[in-house]
């Protein structure tokens, strides 16, 4: 393959994520160090170790737990990649860390060439560099390398799914090609299923490009899909079902998540709330989740999350709408992150919120230049919106906006160079009605 100026110069810029990313983990935890917050993104360290010595998933929320029983807290992709590179190298041991960072590092890297590849599709070569650049250089994108954590991964199998969805709008694809996005759907989600609430868009994207809205010729790859998630899914499914006996999706942490969204210390910030409710952080609620086990310790969680909102509906409304100020304001570190209170805690995490928030005006601000912002453009901003509902209504990280940035990247660059170029074609315009008018009146 001949190695054109713009396939070495992406080439360039990824070296240089892969490099930026390998460069902050050195700098912050050390390559091959484990998580640089004692307790905090333990839980794959445990799950993965635990997979190894038992073979199965035990509970990451339990420490020194003896007991075997299995746990249906995490998703087993991730679990099951640390486990190989724990059975591999040793458990945590500095070779298995190594891996694991460098394989995150490449996952963030190979997102920007994605990210590169669609912006181009849906724009202009400016677009795509600016795209790609924003990718590089955007700190949720590198700032979990360090971690044995699945964000990393999963920001790639978003983009990834992205440009899947993209390409198939290009031509009429078979049933096989649909099967394939639904077996890749459903991946994703063995990996994270957070972004399955804008699985629908993915899949009416290409096909309202295709066939516009019409369902008959929608029906067919609207099936297949869905029956590729299904294939997916399935054994983990019967898995948990025959272990727990109830019929869950992917995994059962959704009631921690909103307990810890509208439990007392909510009102507070996120540094109360993980020192008083998280089991790894909490002596009493871990001999808690230890004497009832992980099973009982959740339905208690989702109990408690019920009372707590139909009890005080305002409430929750109001912590709902913080969170989603903090999310797209990027300012998620002064309520939800483990640490200290206040805001802002240090010029790092006061860059970072910066950051954030600079992408959120931008985007808006195009927008209200340029209503007409294209149909592509409206299907990613779709896809964002429905990405963040289910954290804004149950707790909220910073690493949880991290999936959804490169496609803010794409937008926001797709945007800008949009808003140049009509305004470089009015002056032009402009410009060519004035040499008319000086001509006519010389004519005269």
């Amino acid at each position: 393959m001949r190695i054109t100026p713009t396939r070495g110069w992406l080439g360039i810029l990824i070296a240089v994520a892969f490099a930026l990313r390998l460069i902050y983990c050195a700098a912050t935890t050390g390559l091959g160090q484990s998580s640089p917050e004692g307790k905090y993104y333990r839980e794959y360290i445990m799950a993965g170790g635990a997979l190894v010595e038992h073979g199965t998933l035990i509970s990451p929320l339990i420490i020194d737990n003896t007991s075997t029983a299995p746990s249906s807290l995490m998703p087993p992709a991730y679990a099951g990649l640390v486990a190989v590179a724990y059975r591999l190298m040793g458990t945590e041991t500095f070779a298995a860390t190594l891996v694991l960072q460098v394989i995150n590092a490449a996952a963030t890297s190979l997102t920007v060439l994605f990210v590169f590849l669609i912006a181009r599709q849906l724009g202009s070569p400016l677009a795509a560099w600016l795209a790609a650049l924003i990718a590089t250089i955007n700190p949720t994108l590198f700032g979990f390398t360090p971690y044995t954590w699945d964000t990393s991964l999963f920001c790639l199998g978003v983009i990834l799914c992205v440009w899947v969805s993209m390409s198939l709008s290009r031509r009429v694809v078979g049933w096989r090609g649909w099967l394939a996005f639904g077996l890749l759907l459903g991946g994703l989600a063995l990996l994270n299923p957070a972004l399955t609430v804008a699985y629908p868009l993915l899949v009416l994207w290409p096909l309202t490009k295709l066939h516009g809205w019409r369902l008959g010729p929608m029906l067919r790859p609207i099936a297949m899909s869905v029956c590729g998630w299904l294939i997916a899914i399935t054994p983990w499914t019967v898995r948990n079902y025959v272990q727990f006996g109830e019929l869950m999706y992917i995994r059962s942490g959704f009631r921690l998540q909103l307990w810890l969204g509208v439990c007392p210390e909510a009102d507070a910030h996120g540094a109360a709330v993980f020192g008083e409710q998280f089991p790894l952080l909490n002596e009493e609620v871990q001999r808690t989740v230890a004497s009832v086990g992980e099973r009982k310790y959740l339905e208690d969680c989702g109990q408690r999350a019920i009372a707590a909102i139909s009890g005080d509906p305002w409430r929750f409304v109001r912590l709902c709408a913080i969170r989603t100020i903090d999310y797209w304001a990027g300012t998620v570190f002064s309520h939800a992150r483990p640490g200290g209170g206040g805001w802002p805690r240090s010029k790092l995490r006061l860059a970072v919120t910066l950051f954030l928030l600079v992408e959120v005006l931008l985007a808006a601000t195009f927008i209200l230049i340029r209503p007409n912002t294209g149909p592509d453009v409206r299907w990613l901003l779709a896809i964002i919106l429905s990405f963040s509902i289910v954290y804004c209504l149950t707790h909220l990280q910073i690493r949880f906006r991290a999936p959804s940035e490169p496609i803010m990247a794409i937008v926001v660059a797709v945007l800008l160079t949009n808003t140049i170029g009509a305004w470089r074609a009015r002056r032009h315009r402009r410009a060519q009605t004035e040499v008319g008018g000086h001509g006519r009146e010389n004519a005269m």
